[in-house]
This record gives C-alpha cells, sequence and structure tokens, in this order.
C-alpha cells in the first residue's frame, strides 16, 4: 500500500463493493490498519464512506468496527465505549509517519490514554529543546517548553504515561529533571548550573502540600514558565542569585478530586493554571494485563529521535499558509472567548493561542526539522488542542459547585457505573454513606426536573435511569 490515499480508496471502494469477508481474511487486518492511518488527503465524507464499505464487508457493526480500529475488546460498559470513540478520534489527528505516531506505537501497549502519552511527549519535546528555539512574538519571545497537568482517577496510569518521558529524558542527560519536593530556595539553588530544565511532579498534592515553606513555589513557577531572560532571587534568599536563560517546562500528575479541593489558592490567582495545559481523562478504552515489552531496537529510536531535537537552535517562522491561518484562527478565538463560562475558562481561553503555537512548535520540529512553521501542524495542533478542551469545561464547574451540585453528580455517576438503569433500593445501599432517603428523593427530584433522569415506579419496579449520560 505505498500508493497515495486516493489512490487507495479507490482500490479499496472498487474491492468491497458487493462483497463480503470473514474477519480471518488477510484483507481484515490490511483494511484495520489502513482505517487506523487515513493518509491526510481523505475527507472527513470519504473516511465515512469506506468505514461504511469496511464495515458492511465484514459483517461487523459500527461498534464492533470502532473496537477493532481500537485494539480493544468488545463490552457493555458506556464509558469504556465511549472511551475508545475518544481515542480513536485523537489517532485519527496524530501526524501519519513521523515521531509522534512512532512514539504513539511505542506506547500503545501502555494503559494509560493515548492523551497521557502525547501529550507526555509534546512536554518532553518542549524540553529537550528549551530556549534554543524561539518565535518572535514581537514584545516577548515563545519558547516550545510547555506545562502540562495529567488529571485522572486513580489508577489511570498517569505517572506511567509521564514516567516514559521522563525517564528518556534522564537518560539522555540533555536537559535537567527537578523531580524532589522542592522548597523555592532548593529550586532556585538546583538551577544555578543551568537554568533550563522539567519540573516533574508525579504527586502533584506532595509536590504542592500546604506547608508554610511551600508558599512561594506557585508564583516561583509561573515566573520561570514565562522564559525570563534574567531573573535574580533577592525576594525569596537571603544571598542573591542571579539566573539567565530561563527555560522551565512542567508536568504534573493528579487527581480530579485533588485539583479541585485541596489545590492552594495561588495556584488560580497567579495564573499558573491557565499557563498549563490540563489533560483531563475519566477512562481508558486500554486492557493489558501484562503490557507488551517493545524491542530495544524501538527504544533506540525513540531516545535517538529526542536526541537529534536538541539539534534545533534559531528562530522559527510562519510560512505564508501557516500566518494566514493562524490570523484567520486567532480572529475566530477572540469571538469565542467572549463567551467564556467563567473567570477561569476565560483566563485559559487568553492563554491557548500560546499553547496551540507551542504545540504547533513541538509537531512541527520533531516532524520536519526544518524553522519554517507549516499550514498542516498548525491545525494538528489546534484539532488536538480542541478534542482536549472538551473534558475541560466539566471538570472546572466541580470548583464552583455547591453541596447540592455535587450530590446530583455524585448520584448520576452510580446509575451511569449500573449501565444507566438502577433499582432504587440499590441506589440507596450505594449513597447511604453519603446521604439519606430524603436527601436522595430531594436530588432525584432536582434531576427529572432537570431531564437528567428518569423515575419508572410501578407495582412491580421503582427503577431510575440515566437520559443524559454525563
Amino acid at each position: 500500500m505505498e500508493k497515495l490515499g486516493k489512490e487507495q480508496l479507490e482500490e479499496f471502494k472498487e474491492l468491497f463493493a458487493d462483497e463480503s469477508f470473514g474477519k480471518d481474511n488477510p484483507l481484515f487486518l490490511a483494511s484495520i490498519k489502513w482505517l487506523r492511518n487515513f493518509p491526510a488527503d481523505i475527507g472527513k465524507e470519504e473516511q465515512r464512506e469506506l468505514f461504511n464499505l469496511i464495515r458492511k464487508a465484514f459483517g461487523l457493526t459500527e461498534q464492533e468496527l470502532q473496537m477493532e480500529i481500537s485494539g480493544v475488546r468488545p463490552g457493555e460498559d458506556h464509558a469504556v465505549t465511549d472511551a475508545i470513540r475518544l481515542e480513536s478520534e485523537l489517532w485519527a489527528m496524530i501526524p501519519k509517519g513521523g515521531f509522534y505516531e512512532r512514539y504513539a506505537k511505542f506506547t500503545q501497549r501502555s494503559e494509560a490514554p493515548l492523551a497521557y502519552h502525547l501529550f507526555s511527549a509534546f512536554v518532553g519535546v518542549g524540553a529537550i529543546i528549551n530556549r534554543r528555539v524561539w518565535l518572535d512574538m514581537g514584545l516577548f519571545k515563545l519558547h516550545p517548553n510547555l506545562g502540562v497537568i495529567i488529571i485522572g482517577p486513580s489508577g489511570l496510569k498517569k505517572t506511567t504515561a509521564a514516567n516514559v518521558v521522563v525517564d528518556i529524558i534522564n537518560e539522555l542527560g540533555l536537559t535537567k529533571v527537578y523531580s524532589e519536593k522542592l522548597t523555592p530556595e532548593a529550586l532556585v539553588e538546583a538551577m544555578r548550573d543551568t537554568a533550563q530544565g522539567l519540573v516533574y511532579a508525579p504527586e502533584m498534592a506532595v509536590f504542592l502540600g500546604k506547608a508554610k515553606y511551600m508558599e512561594g513555589i506557585i508564583p516561583l513557577l509561573t515566573r520561570f514558565m514565562d522564559c525570563p531572560q534574567k531573573w535574580s532571587s533577592e525576594t525569596i534568599m537571603r544571598s542573591k542569585t542571579m539566573l539567565e536563560n530561563i527555560a522551565i517546562s512542567v508536568m504534573m500528575c493528579t487527581t480530579p478530586d485533588w485539583f479541585v479541593s485541596n489545590t492552594p489558592p495561588d495556584t488560580f490567582g497567579g495564573g499558573f493554571v491557565a499557563r498549563n495545559i490540563l489533560v483531563v481523562q475519566e477512562d481508558s478504552p486500554r486492557e493489558e494485563p501484562l503490557p507488551t515489552v517493545l524491542s530495544a531496537g524501538e527504544r533506540v529510536q525513540i531516545l535517538s529521535e529526542f536526541a537529534r531535537l536538541h539539534q534545533h537552535q534559531g528562530e522559527v517562522t510562519f510560512s505564508p499558509g501557516m500566518k494566514q491561518e493562524y490570523f484567520e484562527w486567532y480572529r475566530r478565538h477572540k469571538r469565542t472567548m467572549r463567551n467564556a463560562e467563567h473567570d477561569i475558562i476565560a483566563a485559559y481561553y487568553q492563554r491557548k493561542p500560546d499553547h496551540v503555537l507551542r504545540i504547533t512548535m513541538c509537531l512541527h520540529l520533531a516532524e520536519h526539522w526544518n524553522l519554517v512553521l507549516c499550514q498542516d501542524c498548525f491545525i494538528h495542533a489546534v484539532r488536538i488542542m480542541d478534542w482536549i478542551e472538551q473534558f475541560l469545561p466539566p471538570m472546572l464547574k466541580k470548583m464552583f459547585k455547591t453541596q447540592q451540585g455535587a450530590d446530583q453528580e455524585y448520584v448520576t455517576k452510580q446509575i451511569a457505573n449500573s449501565k444507566g438503569m438502577i433499582e432504587h433500593v440499590t441506589l440507596l445501599r450505594k449513597v447511604q454513606w453519603r446521604m439519606n432517603a430524603v436527601q436522595l428523593y430531594n436530588v432525584i427530584l432536582t434531576l427529572k426536573e432537570a431531564g437528567q433522569v428518569q423515575e419508572i415506579k410501578d407495582n412491580i419496579q421503582h427503577t431510575y435511569v440515566l437520559k443524559e449520560r454525563m
């Protein structure tokens, strides 16, 4: 299959038209592989047409084919089905045949969601390049260093995904990793030799803490993430230390509950959250009881590609197509930003253009090995950022949720975990540690009036059915 995408598409159409095959036919695996790696010149409508042709040719339902594409076994869990669909969408946004696709395949037997691996790779690329490359924004220079906070429930392999990149950076030794619980003074002292590197917190709660001596760490990281040319420590240390050519990347892992409830207030007030991309995932479609260890050769290739990134140096510029695309997107984005639901979301949107440009740099420098940013990499960056943002508003809303709102969300989740339907007595048993029968009644009443839950009550059953999944 070395022909261009359009030619491949026509061959597939001719091959599968009015034909039926079994899954044991070699064409099946070839078709699934091709669906996972659509060429860039094939549009959405053509993709859908071919999807349906292959589905009918092999006698599969739409859900079964999505599961085959994602490489997981069929199941009835709605959360898993949604995770399969979402991961398939993200796979389609990764540039084909390049560094990030190789990295995604390198980590595909890890149970951590693809989003965790992809954004960890972005952080790693930005940390390796650091200040060696810049984009002139007029009043300041933008570097590819990123801040990413990986957020998900316990057991979703957040640190597993992050550790892959951190281990690579440590092994290469091309930039520092600051991973211990650091006071502001200790971080500044560690940066004396070189003021560049990655601040890594596998447990954000442990790294930030609430101790008095940690109060200054967030303002300090916020300042360092802006890559100042010079910075003096005289405001936080007895002895004056001058740092130059600063470029700090940040990667932290945490759970949604901790992030919402226990993040120190200065993480919001000083703009730290807005400087980070929040990578929120609730589930993973991957099931790997014994993750496959890839060959030493594959790992060596990934390491060599990361090392080669350190060779980039100089000012990046826009290609004419990229410049026009960016200007048009920026104007649309400004209009969208004015309708933000909350101040924190508005602050995040204020920083989104910088996030998109940094992702564009990380994509282009790893895929094309030149300093002229292209339109295709920018489009990929926007799509990836739009995709990850769909998980952001629900989590941020939790920060401002009343206790009643939290109870409603908890009850809705219990119904969803029971495949969208649950008996009254079962639900009451599940929530009794949190609320009594009267409180549950009031929560159900609100959910019914909001159109989220239907109550079925007769002489035979008393059941709640979820009409709108979270």
